[in-house]
């Protein structure tokens, strides 16, 4: 090979930059692509969370009589998914605080109190209005998931 057929200097430096910026693009690309799946599933977990919340509140209020310990257990973890919904990555997705309040008044209610419990059917107001708070607050962060993590 002559001095007249081979490249110049700095064909091989524009090569090097063109293959640094393109892995740089990727990288990036992936690494967003994974933070979203990691929020996504987050999501996930956090409605299968809300899911037990339910049922655990919906088998306190249909028991025959008061349980002191599953009273304050229920409220703590209603406290904490709230809490949970409050921090990073939920609170990019901004829920209405009136979503979490709802939820909190409907697991708890007057009916978590031991001088006012009283044993409630499957199709009673307070059931209902578990159901629909944690519905409502599941619905409300499906819908702000799909238009900011999108």
């Amino acid at each position: 090979m002559t001095g007249a057929d081979a490249a110049p200097w700095w064909v091989h430096g524009v090569t090097w930059l063109v293959v640094a910026a393109g892995w740089y693009t990727v990288h990036r690309a992936t690494l967003s692509r994974e933070r979203r799946r990691e929020k996504r599933d987050a999501a996930k977990q956090l409605a299968s969370d809300l899911h037990e919340l339910e049922k655990s509140a919906r088998e306190f209020h249909s028991a025959e009589r008061h349980d002191e310990y599953a009273a304050a257990e229920l409220s703590m973890r209603c406290d904490r998914l709230i809490k949970v919904v409050q921090r990073a990555p939920f609170d990019e997705l901004k829920i209405a605080p009136s979503l979490m309040t709802s939820l909190r008044r409907a697991v708890t209610c007057h009916n978590i109190d031991r001088t006012a419990f009283s044993q409630q059917a499957a199709n009673s107001e307070i059931q209902r209005n578990i159901r629909c708070a944690i519905d409502d607050l599941i619905d409300a962060i499906e819908e702000a998931k799909v238009r900011t993590w999108a």
